[in-house]
């Protein structure tokens, strides 16, 4: 037999299991972490997610009475997950090579560091709770959700924050589970998830069988959502999104310039040609490589390229496009990443600013500090983009109102949201540039949580990417049409219609945590009336 089919064959059952890995610790934490984002966008192989994070409880457990321990254990986990789940991040370093290989290695090791450091403390914080005040296991369990949960919370909002691979998207990867989203949001349904971890490791058989009820109800919802409620009717504004595929090494590249317009434009001409009475074109974001709202021909071009919508009437379709504008100063000038509204006779309608930056792809830190020691972000841009205000809308004559997400600002929740006095959009449109990343599963991940604004919002969301993936969900977030990564293209469709606010658009992250303080006093409860039951 061979040593490595002999190897498992000796550990077949789950306490020898168990025993290897209560033995190798820290390396089967790490292990679980590295092998997590296989739960994630492109795989979806949820188990992983069970078996992940299921070994950090068990292992957990195991060390409570060792908050350093701990500490380490929950640092490896956040590393591994974030290396591998991150490590896509590594090919924007690639495309000017010759400015950015050497920061390669401290881009994909040291940001899933620092992430790490959040779930670690997590873990640090649940270890002295539980040496102050002693649990049983499903209690100690379900506290570990809650801090785990909050944890990456906390990571989606401090210093700028990045809500990438949450634990919600295990189970939101599954449209069917993803439904819940609409009631309790991405945090909520992440807590609903490890809750559900927490039951399947109780130690009484019956309790474990929550875990795949919690499952049940929440497949019944999405089911019930998706199929129980009357079709949604489309709108009667047709729209065409265009897919350019220019690969960002050459996208800025003076000599090219030209030959991108024309792919842009030829390809907007096509889907007109099967389309003609469309009403808005849709492109990627900075899809011209210039600087079109500054008497560069752009107006005149559009005016050329576009003819009127059909016979009964003189008005063209109108392009909303991603664009670089500026605003001369007397020092320095201001750089915008905007969504631009154009008429098709050539004239700027409306435009709005990306209110969230990527840091160190469009600003630094510390921007002139950097910058005077010789450091640039990805986009090398001298003094970085300014931020424009957030929730934006854009609309026009005869248009839905229009609410623009600039790339990176699509995974984050609020930034979907309507505040008082601001209008609720009749779509979501985010306009996107994921060249950035080749063709890793980054832009899969990125569609996935940004699909999760249509469920949270109830509204429609169209999405253009220069490379892919370009697409159109509706408002339960069902896919209707899409062009696959690295591809050029084009599609037309209506425009879905919004559904009444949900549950979670109504109410928004007060939904999340109303549930976790909710937990947090059944289990306070639950300990001090039957502290010695076999939980």
């Amino acid at each position: 037999m061979p040593r490595w089919l002999s190897f498992f064959a000796a550990r077949s059952n789950c306490a020898s299991l168990l025993a290897f890995c209560a033995a190798r610790p820290k390396r089967i934490s790490l292990l679980a972490g590295l092998a997590l984002p296989l739960a994630f966008a492109p795989f979806h192989i949820l188990p992983v997610f069970y078996l992940s994070y299921g070994l950090v409880f068990w292992l957990a457990w195991q060390a409570r009475e060792a908050p350093k321990q701990l500490f380490i254990l929950g640092w490896l986990f956040g590393f591994g997950q974030f290396f591998t789940g991150l490590l896509w991040m590594g090919e924007a370093f690639l495309v000017e090579a010759e400015h950015f290989l050497w920061a390669l290695p401290f881009a994909v090791t040291l940001l899933p560091a620092g992430l790490a450091l959040f779930g670690a403390l997590a873990l640090w914080l649940w270890g002295k709770l539980l040496a102050r005040f002693a649990m049983r296991r499903l209690l100690a369990s379900l506290s570990l959700a809650l801090f785990l949960i909050m944890a990456a919370y906390l990571r989606s909002t401090i210093l700028t924050g990045l809500p990438w691979n949450l634990p919600a998207m295990g189970w939101a990867s599954w449209l069917y589970l993803a439904q819940a989203a609409s009631l309790i949001g991405v945090h909520g349904l992440g807590l609903v998830a490890l809750i559900s971890v927490a039951f399947l490791l109780a130690e009484r058989a019956s309790l474990r069988w929550v875990a795949l009820g919690l499952g049940c109800v929440f497949l019944l919802f999405g089911a019930a959502r998706l199929h129980g409620l009357p079709p949604l009717a489309p709108s009667e504004t047709l729209i065409t999104v265009v897919q350019p595929n220019i690969a960002q090494r050459e996208k800025w590249l003076p000599e090219k310039r030209d030959d991108h317009i024309e792919t842009i434009f030829k390809l907007t001409q096509l889907g007109l040609k099967y389309a003609p009475k469309t009403d808005l074109i849709i492109w990627p974001e900075t899809a011209i490589p210039a600087l079109i709202d500054e008497g560069t021909g752009f107006g005149d071009r559009l005016r050329a390229a576009l003819p009127a919508r059909d016979a009964n009437s003189k008005r063209p379709p109108y392009i909303l496009t991603g664009a670089v504008r500026r605003e001369l100063g007397l020092s320095r000038s201001k750089f915008y990443n905007s969504a631009m509204l154009w008429s098709g006779d050539g004239n700027l309608l409306a435009k709005s600013d990306k209110h969230h930056l990527v840091p160190f792809g469009e600003y630094l830190p510390l921007q002139s500090w950097l910058e005077a020691v010789g450091l640039q972000q990805l986009v090398r841009l001298r003094g970085g983009y300014a931020y424009g205000p957030p929730h934006a809308r854009l609309t026009a004559s005869g248009l839905p109102v229009l609410a623009p997400l600039i790339c990176y600002e699509g995974i984050f929740p609020h930034l979907s949201a309507s505040p008082k006095g601001v209008a609720r959009p009749d779509a979501l449109i985010n306009l996107t540039n994921d060249g950035w990343f080749g063709n890793w599963h980054g832009p899969h991940q990125h569609i996935a949580q940004v699909r999760l604004r249509a469920i949270e919002r109830g509204l429609p969301l169209v999405r253009s990417a220069n490379t892919g993936i370009s697409a159109v969900f509706d408002a339960y977030g069902r896919q209707l049409e899409a062009l696959p990564l690295g591809e050029a293209g084009v599609f037309s469709l209506p425009l879905p219609k919004a559904l009444a606010p949900p549950f979670y658009s109504r109410f928004g992250d007060t939904v999340f945590f109303a549930l976790w303080f909710d937990l947090a006093v059944a289990i306070v409860v639950t300990r001090r009336r039957f502290p010695a039951a076999a939980l």
